[in-house]
């Protein structure tokens, strides 16, 4: 079994720092302690969420999210817990037809208890709902603060966590307590992974949604970034879903980057600076968030299910696209080229706790740091038989000088960090010249892009892809370049946290490597936004390129 392991910066003294901080820096000890981990919110206090569409009729939508409150909460704990047969989870795609039965068997079930029964798909689904569209509101802190699950280093662990519940519930059903999720392996560009597993688009079974999206169904490549225009050759969207793996897990090396930033209690989405803001991560930016859009069905208002975090659980293959989710995790942590990568271990991510429901309905409580060895909770992997083809991608580049010269010519705009700039709205495409750290960059740090207050009503899908050395960058620009940084997906919300804003991340040290401009002292940057109707607003506060820790 892999045991988590800490770097050696977690040996260091506790009462050292404090007591190095309570002389020199009092007013940032004072932030510090103030800062806490988030907590099991009051359950008998639930709002109802709503979304208005920002194009087309207009309609507003309401969700009730309650969970229902049964008994007392219990404490997790691996002995309670033990699991009696390992959980193996496989592709969904290779999947025996006598499998794909117990699959079905089991959501049927499912779909058949009482709406009021915690371990129902209607309670399943509001669980997610109600966490990840403000449906409670943040527990011992000043202020209406909606509990937001998303767009902070709680993705990964918190998703891992409802998975983990909704499995076991599964397994009871069908009296199997080693029953396993399949996971839908949409990063495998070679053996039928990147389709929708065939076992979800049989009509009339309990594996069946039908608010999806009907242009991606099988044999259909479903592309990996949302930015990817209709029609391309199958050829062309493979290499740019690789290249999408690559920028998203392997050039991502730190926690920050991948997992996504800190988020503490008190902190709050909808109301926060360009200095506080939340982070994601590439992983749940880029790749999760693009699934969940070419699902969705655009014949619904906010894309319905799969496209809409109120909507979204309520489809069966919700829970097979995080098993993948989970599963990159795993791959991100254990098995990239430059060895063994670290999760977040500040006190405030380990001991954040949640509650779910277990298979006998009792609400159990969670904590954060028991999440973070999946294999300690007897969740297992199948290797994926392409992996190594995205993790040793090698992405081309479509350029081999600077292209600032062209962009000062043409009075493309120098564009500094936040303080210097006023609002920037980015409209459908935007370039500027953004200079790189004059310092020659240490051996032990990542140069990283930082587009800065990203601000945008989260009423409709909207995605922001960002380039480097390719001035005027537009919506059919390729993304199987090394000039791609990556893809920030916004999936509509309809919580009080709606209007986000937000700091986006990529590494770009490698991007700049391969195109050969990595001596160059400026650089051009270009965003595009794409995705939804054109009526979407999306403003910046600045953009900035520095180093940061490994």
């Amino acid at each position: 079994m892999r045991k988590p392991t800490t770097t050696p910066a977690d040996n260091v003294s506790v009462q050292s720092i404090t007591s190095f901080f309570f002389c020199c820096f009092p007013v940032i000890l004072f932030a510090l302690v103030q800062a806490s981990p988030i907590q099991i919110p009051d359950l008998t206090k639930c709002q109802v969420a709503s979304a208005s569409s920002a194009s087309g009729p207009p309609v507003t939508l309401y969700f009730n999210c309650c969970l229902p409150i049964i008994g007392p909460i219990v404490d997790f704990s691996f002995e309670k817990y033990k699991p009696i047969r390992k959980h193996i989870r496989r592709p969904a795609h290779t999947a025996s037809e006598e499998y794909i039965a117990k699959y079905m068997k089991a959501y049927e079930l499912m779909r058949a208890l009482p709406d009021t029964d915690p371990r129902s798909l209607k309670v399943q689904a509001n669980i997610h709902c109600s966490f990840c569209n403000g449906g409670y509101l943040q527990a011992g802190v000043n202020g209406d603060i909606p509990l937001q699950v998303h767009f902070s280093w709680f993705f990964l662990p918190w998703h891992r966590w409802y998975l983990y519940f909704h499995e076991r519930i599964l397994g009871s059903l069908i009296g199997d307590p080693g029953f396993s999720l399949l996971y839908w392996e949409w990063d495998d560009q070679v053996y039928g992974g990147n389709q929708i597993p065939e076992m979800y688009t049989r009509v009339n079974t309990s594996l069946y949604d039908e608010k999806r999206r009907v242009e991606v169904q099988p044999p259909t490549i479903v592309p990996l970034a949302a930015s990817t225009p209709a029609n391309l050759s199958a050829s062309i969207v493979i290499n740019q879903n690789l290249n999408n793996m690559y920028q998203s897990v392997v050039t991502a090396s730190t926690a920050t980057l991948f997992m996504g930033g800190a988020m503490r209690a008190g902190e709050d989405l909808s109301n926060s600076t360009v200095i506080n803001n939340p982070l994601g991560g590439s992983l749940e930016n880029g790749l999760h968030s693009a699934i969940h859009y070419y699902v969705g069905d655009p014949r619904t208002q906010l894309l319905q299910n799969m496209g809409n975090f109120g909507t979204a659980a309520r489809d069966p293959i919700f829970y097979s696209h995080h098993s993948n989710v989970d599963r990159l995790w795993e791959v991100w942590r254990f098995n990239m080229p430059d060895g063994e990568r670290f999760d977040h271990t500040d006190p405030d991510f380990l001991n954040a706790e949640f509650v779910f429901y277990d298979e006998n309905a009792n609400m159990v409580r969670v904590k954060v740091s028991d999440a973070l060895d999946g294999e300690k909770l007897g969740v297992y992997y199948k290797k994926g038989r392409s992996d190594n083809l995205w993790i040793n991608y090698s992405p081309p580049a479509s350029t081999n000088e600077s292209a600032v010269p062209v962009a000062v010519a043409a009075g493309v705009p120098f564009v500094g960090e936040e303080r210097l700039n006023g609002t920037i709205t980015i409209g459908t495409n935007f370039s500027a010249i953004v200079r790189r750290p004059s310092e020659k960059k240490p051996s032990k740090k990542l140069e990283v892009l930082n587009i800065q207050g990203v601000q945008v009503a989260r009423e409709e899908f909207v995605a922001l892809v960002a380039f480097v050395n390719i001035p005027w960058a537009g919506e059919s620009t390729a993304t199987n370049s090394a000039e791609y940084l990556g893809t920030f997906n916004i999936v509509p919300s309809a919580d009080k946290s709606k209007h986000l804003n937000v700091n986006v991340k990529y590494e770009i040290g490698d991007n700049l490597k391969r195109i050969g401009i990595n001596e160059e002292d400026e650089v051009v940057i270009s965003l595009v936004v794409t995705g939804g109707s054109t009526n979407a607003t999306l403003t910046i506060q600045g953009l900035k390129i520095d180093y940061e820790d490994q």
